[in-house]
Order: structure tokens, then sequence, then C-alpha cells
């Protein structure tokens, strides 16, 4: 049997290229494992930490755009696991935005399917809504963002740690398209403040793959990553 491990070469390839986290968009510096405290959205007592980086580049109209997500994971001492996605995504001038440099949601895993036609239907037809039902009632309406027609198509580089030696490395990163689409409506919770309330329907383009993530805007002072 052949040993197991990394050659020396191997090992000093990685140190000299850095930790693969530094490799991606990675505003926050993150590393997988990280310990992530969100003090708001009814999280404040759930201890999350980070299991993957995933970097997404878009080009529209020549120019290349990245954000990032960093998935977390948070479970309860019964063992009731808790994933969300923290996006960042950089704002165009900081100095406009009173110093803000990135937007910031929290967004939960809505749904989920393999290729399902009547889906993709609802998303690309040129209404610009998209309609939540229950027992065929619209309960929800969600409009596309900045009135848009077509999708989104973003490369995505996936940092994570499959192997659970608690650190990534250069062979475990993924590569996946997706194409996507994105809206959001003007909701509120009981008597609270209005708030956006976003939604994005991503498709993967190699196998079909639909996930629905729902989500709201989030201030990044309520967010301690360690």
């Amino acid at each position: 049997m052949p040993p197991q491990g990394k050659t020396l070469w191997e090992m000093l390839k990685a140190k000299l290229a850095g930790p693969v986290e530094g490799q991606v968009y990675n505003p926050c510096h993150a590393k997988i494992g990280s310990a992530v405290t969100i003090n708001d959205l009814g999280f404040a007592d759930a201890n999350f930490f980070v299991k993957q980086i995933r970097q997404y580049r878009r080009t529209i109209e020549g120019r290349e755009f990245l954000f990032v997500d960093y998935v977390l994971l948070a479970r309860a001492l019964k063992g009731e696991e808790t994933w969300v996605r923290l996006r960042l995504n950089p704002v165009d001038d900081p100095d406009r935005a009173a110093g803000i440099t990135h937007n910031a949601l929290v967004l939960r895993l809505y749904d989920e399917m393999a290729y399902s036609e009547d889906l993709h239907k609802v998303v690309t037809d040129d209404t610009k809504k998209f309609q939540v039902l229950e027992d065929g009632k619209v309960t929800e309406e969600f409009y596309r963002i900045n009135d848009v027609t077509g999708s989104y198509k973003a490369q995505v580089v996936i940092v994570e740690d499959p192997d659970h030696d608690k650190q990534a490395s250069p062979d475990e990163v993924a590569k996946e398209e997706i194409e996507y689409w994105d809206y959001w409506r003007e909701t509120k919770e009981g008597s609270g403040p209005v708030f956006n309330e976003f939604l994005f329907v991503e498709m993967n383009t190699g196998n079909g793959w639909f996930q629905l993530w729902r989500g709201r805007e989030i201030d990044l002072e309520r967010v301690i990553m360690m």
C-alpha cells in the first residue's frame, strides 16, 4: 500500500503558496473552521463555524465582479443543525455609502430540487416575478432586483475541508458554474418595521440542481468572526 499523506515537496509548495483561503476573494480573512457569531435575526445564541468559502465571479459588460458566501454551520446541544450563508458583496463606492465597504445578507436554504422544467419556466418568463404558492394561492411575491430580465452566470470556487483534517488544501478546492436569478420584496414581521427580503434561485449548470435561498440584510457590526 502506498504511503499516506503529502510529500515534502507538496508540503513546501503549499507553504509557499500560502493558505488556500487567501487565494480566493475573502474580505474577512476567514479560515475554514473560524468561529462566527451573528448578534441579530434570532441567531445570538448560535455558535457558527465556517464550513465553506464560496467565491462567485461574474462578468457583466466586460467587467468582472466578485462576491463571497461564507457557509456557516451551528449545532445545538440536541444535535440540530443550522446552516446559513453570509453573503458579502462589495459596494461600488464606499465613500458614497458612508464608508460601508460591503452589503451583507444572511441567507437560509428555502428549497432545493433536481432540475425542474416548471421552475425553469418561472425564472425565465418575462413577468420578472416569483410567486410563492400555498394550496394553489399566491402568498408572497418577489420581483427582480433592478428590474433585470435575464439571468446571471457565475464561476464559483469552493474552499472547504472534506477530509476533516482541520485545514483546507489546494486539492480540496472545487469549482462549479451556476446560473442564478435574484429577487426581492418589501415585507414586515408583525408590528415591526418594513424591511427588504431577498430570494436567490441558483441552478448548477452542470447537473441542473436548483437551490432557493432567502434572507435579509444585516449590519456587519452585528457579525463577529474569530
